[in-house]
Formats: structure tokens, sequence, C-alpha cells
């Protein structure tokens, strides 16, 4: 929402602190952590927010990156931040310095791959980032090469597709209000 990201120490379940905050100046979507920064899918026009919570209790300002989309998903392996990014598809970030953002092939400028629907979730696993693409399904994309991505492999689904999870060979997808989950055997990425 407009407060962006919230903070709330959970170290006594029963009794949780008081949420700290730090304005995204975006629609706060979905959140990855690594290290010790948050990523943050944060709407338009700056469809990622990195955020330093190395102190919990008093987040950093934001760092943000704008996106062609609208940053919905965020999933982040190595260097590389990999956002869900509305009608632009898959955007691609360097985020070796999280404090000076770079797209992959250098400049400040993310890298896209556009997909056929609207990416609203993503996760990334090995090679591949696997995009839920709303009404064109799941589109399994290879990111072997993060300055290159390749063409998106599609597996249509019955509904909306919203998020996706991946866990083993299979993935898992948040598919709308009337199909509900979608399960995708993805032990072949080029063939689901």
């Amino acid at each position: 929402n407009v407060t962006g990201l919230a903070i709330i120490d959970i170290s006594d379940p029963a009794n949780p602190g008081a949420p700290s905050y730090t304005a995204t100046g975006g629609w706060a979507n979905e959140i990855d952590i690594n290290g010790s920064h948050a990523y943050v899918g944060n709407g338009t026009p700056d469809g990622l927010a990195i955020i330093d919570i190395s102190n919990p209790a008093s987040p950093g300002t934001p760092v943000k990156q704008n996106t062609n989309g609208y940053g919905y998903g965020v999933s982040v392996v190595g260097n590389y931040a990999y956002i869900a990014d509305g009608n632009s598809g898959l955007a691609i970030i360097d985020i070796t310095d999280p404090t000076n953002l770079v797209g992959p092939g250098g400049g400040g400028t993310p890298v896209y791959e556009p997909t056929n629907g609207t990416a609203y979730g993503i996760d990334v696993v090995g090679s591949y980032a696997y995009v839920a693409d709303g009404p064109a399904g799941l589109a399994i994309i290879n990111i072997s090469d993060p300055t290159d991505p390749g063409t998106p492999v599609y597996r249509d689904t019955n509904g909306n597709a919203r998020e996706v999870k991946i866990n083993g060979s299979h993935a898992y997808i948040a598919d709308g209000n009337v199909t509900g989950l979608a399960i995708i055997d993805i032990s072949d990425p080029a063939n689901p």
C-alpha cells in the first residue's frame, strides 16, 4: 500500500512488536529478502525499491529503479533482481551494488523479456524464471545469461495466473477465482 515496507519484531510471536515503516513512494506489492536488504516490487514508475534493513528498527531510505511496466513480483537470486513487471513481462536488474542499480547490460537500464500476458508473480530457480503471466498462464524463461534472456515457453492455465512458487519439479500457480490452484510439471522446462 502507500505506506510501503513494514517491519515487525516477531521474536515473541504471541506479542509482536510495533511496526517500523519505510515509505517506498509506490504500491508495495511483494517482497524478497537477500542479506541485509529488502527488495520490493513497487508498482510504477519505480518497479523496484531496495531498502537496507540491517537495522530493522530504523530501515534505510529506499533506492529505486524505474521499470517500463508495473513492478508486481520480485525474486532475488545472486546479483540479480527479477521483476514480474506487468505488461513489460520480465525485468532484470543488476543488484551487485544495491546503492547503485544498473541493468545487466550496464547503463542503468533493466533488461526486459516481454511476455504474452501480464506478469504478476515470479519465482526463480536455477537457470529459469517462472512467471505467473495472467491470462497467458505460466511463462518459463531461460535466464542463464541475464543480459540475454531466452524466449518464453508457455503453458496456458484455465484462469488468470497471479502467483507462482516452485517446489521440486512442479510449479504451483494461484490461478484466479475460478480455477484456484494449478499444478504444472516442469521437470522439462522447455516442455512443461
